[in-house]
């Protein structure tokens, strides 16, 4: 329905119809919430929250607030933790972090951290061991390592490298 006013200056034409239907938000606006937590203000963009949850999300990152409230409703929901991990892009000692009592392996064969290998001393593997564990290496395995690093570095193939 179009109204028309007149005003000392002259006639103004408004309108005041209501668009039938639904109003599609544009691309670039999103619904966001802020909560107050004890850790401080909690920005949340749902609309990304809800992409992630459904398996929407590419090529872009949840702030660490939206990956945790993402991962809480998937796991109310009852989603396996390794589907909550790659939807939400945290790794699962995150998760495990953030949820201690609820992130569990599905089977005890999916656990990780269970005893360790023995380490193959005064090899390149060996040595590779050590750093992986964050251990001091031994002097048996620096010395296969140099070794190899020399026989690599004339050109050879990395394999042929023997410890002397």
């Amino acid at each position: 329905m179009t109204t028309i006013r007149t005003n000392s200056t002259g006639t103004i034409r408004t309108d005041r119809t209501r668009p039938s239907g639904r109003i599609s938000l544009p691309a670039y606006a999103s619904p966001t919430v802020f909560a107050a937590t004890p850790e401080g203000v909690v920005v949340l963009d749902l609309v990304a929250v809800d992409q992630a949850v459904n398996g929407d999300r590419r090529g872009w990152r949840l702030t660490e607030d939206e990956a945790r409230y993402a991962a809480s409703l998937l796991l109310d929901h009852d989603v396996a933790y390794s589907v909550i991990s790659a939807r939400v892009g945290r790794n699962t000692d995150t998760l495990r972090a953030w949820f201690p009592d609820r992130i569990e392996p599905v089977t005890p064969a999916h656990a990780r951290g269970g005893p360790r290998g023995e380490i193959e001393h005064g090899t390149p593997r060996g040595y590779r061991t050590h750093l992986r564990r964050g251990e001091k290496t031994c002097q048996p395995c620096r010395d296969a390592n140099a070794v190899k690093d020399r026989q690599y570095r004339r050109g050879g193939h990395h394999r042929k490298a023997v410890a002397a």
